[in-house]
């Protein structure tokens, strides 16, 4: 018996070792913080390969107890990401590209495969599993609000999460053939839609544009003059920023995903050059206080005024708020709270907020599920616990609440 204890002392010994080497630090300073491995320059990025990191198997039933949430449990909110899909447009393939005219059929450019489709309907009853006893077991249009991108990938991922979360129960059955109900959701126009594509705003991509040109950015870019000489000269595209690369990732990886043969010069550079490089754009869109605002802001204010609204009003019904969006939402919040670490959000990835009442405190806890781990992983937001007082998560990232003009739309 002792000698098991010991292992499993050891066990948590390396744990805590290799969670401690892989912790990444980043200030609110943009210029200064670096993804992966501290790549600098294309020197550590040629040919360089390195395998991805799989967290720890992170498996805390504690945390994730079914019946331990339900009790604290006052409402929460479900940030995803779509499902695998298939290349979206021109702007992920390139002129070289000799995938151009491959029209993906029966699918169509950007929309959800059938590995996506699946994906999602398992984010749905992972949900369902998790608040089994927290939501009602019939679907009460009162108690969910579900809001998606003006994208077709999303608006079906987000059907698919709806299908696994409320398959129909007792009378709510209508076709014994079919064990599905339609369940209504909504979203704005691309344009007007600042609680999810802030980074559309005017005002947004004016900033953006300006922090591209500065001085500081251009030094970077600068850095990767080689990788970006080399990538435009294979792909025909005209690489000046993270964000050509950025683009192009999307465009490789789902072409490779759909089971076509990347073209000889992507091996100097794909996955690894090509993706650390993607992943530096994330930190380009976060680049200034009141960017971080209209990427995430907006997000973090409904948030923050839906859980307002549910500990002043003991008859609000509301429980549950699902958006559905994509991979830069995914890391925007993340950064926006203080917990990214360095990569590209898995189809299908989320983040949970829920707002638990324990001991007759209200607070926040924050979850990310990215598919590498069985459960969701309970983060720590700087400055605060892992159950972090609704007060004091307010209070941290109140200089990030835009008003409503900032946007410009």
């Amino acid at each position: 018996m002792s000698e098991l204890i010991f292992k499993l002392f050891l066990l948590k010994y390396f744990i805590f070792i290799f969670t401690f080497a892989h912790a990444y630090s980043f200030g609110n300073n943009f210029f200064i913080e670096k993804p992966n491995n501290n790549y600098d320059s294309e020197e550590d990025y040629f040919g360089h390969h390195h395998h991805h990191h799989h967290h720890e198997d992170y498996n805390d039933d504690d945390v994730n107890d079914v019946d331990q949430i339900s009790n604290t449990l006052i409402q929460s909110h479900i940030i995803f990401r779509h499902g695998n899909r298939t290349p979206d447009s021109f702007q992920e393939l390139y002129p070289n590209d000799p995938y151009l005219n491959e029209t993906y059929y029966p699918y169509g450019l950007g929309q959800l495969t059938n590995a996506g489709k699946l994906r999602e309907f398992t984010v749905g009853t992972s949900l369902r599993k998790r608040y089994q006893t927290f939501l009602s077991d019939m679907f009460l249009s009162e108690e969910v609000e579900a809001i998606s991108t003006d994208f077709n990938r999303t608006k079906a991922s987000l059907e698919l999460v709806l299908a696994g979360l409320y398959p129909p129960r007792r009378e709510q059955i209508w076709n014994n053939q079919l064990m599905w109900q339609p369940i209504p959701y909504n979203f704005a126009p691309r344009a007007q839609d600042s609680l999810l594509m802030g980074i559309l705003c005017p005002k947004y991509v004016e900033m953006y544009q300006e922090v591209l040109n500065s001085i500081v950015m251009q030094k970077q870019f600068k850095n990767f003059h080689k990788i970006f000489k080399y990538v435009s000269s294979f792909s025909g595209l005209n690489v000046t920023t993270y964000g050509d690369i950025y683009n192009l990732y999307f465009g490789l990886s789902t072409e490779e995903e759909y089971g076509l043969v990347l073209p000889e010069w992507t091996r100097r550079v794909w996955p690894e050059s090509i993706t650390n490089i993607a992943i530096r754009e994330y930190y380009v869109l976060m680049a200034e206080n009141d960017m971080r605002k209209m990427a995430s802001g907006y997000l973090f204010k409904k948030i923050v005024d839906e859980a307002v609204l549910k500990i002043s009003r003991t008859d609000n019904k509301k429980k549950i708020f699902l958006y559905s969006a994509h991979e830069n939402n995914i890391a925007q919040l993340l950064i926006f709270l203080g917990v990214f670490k360095p990569h590209i959000p898995n189809y299908g990835a989320h983040v949970i907020l829920e707002l638990h009442k324990i001991k007759e405190e209200f607070g926040i806890k924050v979850f990310y599920q990215n598919w590498q781990t069985q459960q969701p992983e309970l983060l720590k937001i700087p400055d605060c616990n892992e159950f972090c007082s609704f007060k004091q998560f307010v209070k941290l990232f109140q200089k990030y609440i835009p008003n409503k003009n900032l946007c410009g739309n």
